[in-house]
């Protein structure tokens, strides 16, 4: 079975991952289409962004919040075979949100972790 599809059933079934608040996308004036433009260019899928925010070392960096996906997060969870393939996800959330959404504004690989 390929990766995503594995990835998605697992996800599927993880309580965890749905229990996350609700996700929105944060827009720019000038570009709409930045963040799903981001996820194609760099290979990133929402299951994958539901398990960086479910499971990745959460941070606050420059009035963001952020996840990163690293080796010990996963390491004793059903994902764990797929270390090497989601190793240094990071995503980047806004503080604007007046509820409990998170504000999604971009995704990326930091590859310096992935060596």
């Amino acid at each position: 079975m390929k990766f995503q599809k594995q990835l998605h059933q697992i996800i599927s079934s993880d309580e965890i991952i749905q229990n996350l608040p609700q996700i929105e996308i944060f827009f720019s004036a000038k570009d709409h289409n930045h963040f799903d433009r981001r996820l194609q260019q760099r290979a990133i899928n929402w299951d994958m962004i539901k398990l960086a925010l479910a499971y990745g070392k959460f941070q606050y960096h420059s009035q963001a919040q952020t996840w990163t996906l690293l080796d010990k997060s996963l390491k004793h969870t059903s994902y764990a075979k797929f270390i090497d393939k989601l190793r240094g996800l990071r995503i980047i959330a806004t503080n604007f949100s007046l509820d409990e959404s998170l504000r999604l504004s971009t995704a990326y690989w930091t590859y310096d972790l992935r060596k």
